[in-house]
């Protein structure tokens, strides 16, 4: 450190009665003017002249004012702490993709990180699938759910109050709504027609529903028809559907490649309503267990037959009615056929049945209690190239399978 040297008068009054007003302040000329304090000991004090009792009592190691509190002053040339989020920025599809896999609580959680966090997680896809499972519901339930912006809705299960009703405004002002619902399951959820047309006279934009086990009466299926991109429909085990219902839907649903009309009651005039306006969009279908000795027969698969080349699945089981003759035509027709249910058939003939083998298509075949347990045997080795009887259920339009926590393939894993 350069040293600087020069001469000081006194300049401070000395109120020592043994000092020289003439007196320098320091003794010696060669001090520094500015030393070095921190050559010196912490003990030690800087040496001055007996003569100034106000620079004896300066103590440049005393920081009892400095507040505890106060922060340091940052070094010059510091290194800066840099945001993680910023220096290696993470693309808000990855961040999507993430909060995918969290639940609506956590998700409120992650918002609260950062701003790109919020922007990401308010438009989030977890906000569009809402599951109300076996859960209780009324009309206003239905209504604030319709008004929300939801994409997927399960209601399986679900156990409505079938007393509670919303005033007439309101129910009218539902009536006159638009949703975006796009996959709807309301199978065992065993609502009213009030209820029921809450959910769906809104709805243009399905494509996957499931109505299982409620009430289809022309009303409803008349909401059901105004779906004309409809993928997948699943009408099983529905109770007062009409021909005109069955009309409506099979008529403006031309999209459908996907239907389950198993045990609802069809009658003949029904099923040939239905199969008369088939399309060649259809890839699954299932009419098992229709009304006995007015129900599927031989004609009727006869006639559909011609028309469905692109049926990959179908299930014709509890159908007394149906022969050998059905045999036959699935041998002939059917050219992409792959999976095919003819459980509890008992006016089929197993000999005929054993045919089925040859037909190059066909992989998997369910014959339940057609064949004896005593013949089960030697008809498995006739049917070596087949899979036989290694399904018990259908699936065809099926939200779920096997208690899965999809629907139609979207997760359900939000709570």
């Amino acid at each position: 450190m350069s040293r600087f040297t020069a001469r000081f008068t006194s300049t401070f009054e000395d109120k020592d009665d043994s000092g020289d007003e003439n007196k320098t302040v320091f003794a010696d000329e060669s001090v520094p003017v500015f030393p070095c304090y921190n050559l010196y000991p912490r003990s030690s004090k800087l040496s001055v002249s007996g003569n100034s009792a106000r620079l004896k009592s300066i103590n440049l190691n005393d920081n009892n004012d400095i507040e505890e509190d106060t922060l340091p002053i940052r070094r010059i040339g510091a290194r800066k702490r840099d945001n993680p989020f910023k220096k290696y920025q993470v693309p808000d599809e990855i961040v999507d993709v993430i909060f995918s896999n969290l639940r609506k609580r956590d998700l409120l959680s992650a918002m609260q990180v950062c701003q790109q966090f919020y922007a990401v997680g308010h438009v989030s896809r977890n906000w569009t699938i809402t599951d109300v499972m076996e859960r209780p519901i009324t009309e206003l339930t239905l209504i604030t759910l319709m008004k929300r912006k939801i994409r997927i809705l399960r209601l399986a299960g679900a156990k409505p109050d079938p007393i509670s009703r919303v005033n007439v405004r309101m129910f009218a002002s539902c009536m006159l709504g638009t949703s975006r619902i796009e996959c709807l399951d309301l199978s065992r959820a065993n609502l009213t027609v009030r209820q029921l047309l809450i959910l769906l006279k809104p709805c243009r934009k399905l494509q996957c529903l499931s109505v299982e086990g409620n009430v289809l009466d022309d009303q409803v299926a008349s909401c059901i028809s105004d779906n004309k991109n409809l993928r997948e429909l699943d009408i099983s085990m529905t109770r007062g559907i009409s021909i005109n219902g069955a009309r409506m839907i099979s008529q403006k649903c031309n999209n459908l490649e996907q239907l389950n009309a198993s045990w609802c009651g069809l009658s003949e005039p029904i099923l040939r309503v239905i199969i008369d306006n088939i399309t060649d969009k259809l890839r699954k279908l299932n009419l098992s267990g229709s009304i006995r000795e007015d129900g599927l027969n031989d004609e009727l698969v006869d006639a559909f037959s011609s028309k469905a080349d692109n049926i990959t699945d179908l299930d014709l089981s509890d159908n007394g009615q149906l022969g050998d003759a059905v045999v036959a035509t699935i041998m002939a027709r059917f050219p992409k056929l792959t999976h095919l249910s003819l459980n509890r058939c008992y006016a089929m003939d197993p000999n005929i049945i054993v045919h089925l083998n040859i037909k190059p298509s066909l992989i998997f075949l369910n014959v339940h209690g057609c064949i004896t347990e005593n013949n089960m045997k030697l008809f498995l080795q006739m049917c070596d190239r087949l899979k036989c009887n290694t399904q018990l259920f259908n699936f065809t339009a099926k939200p779920t399978s096997n208690n899965a926590p999809f629907i139609w393939g979207h997760n359900m894993l939000e709570y």
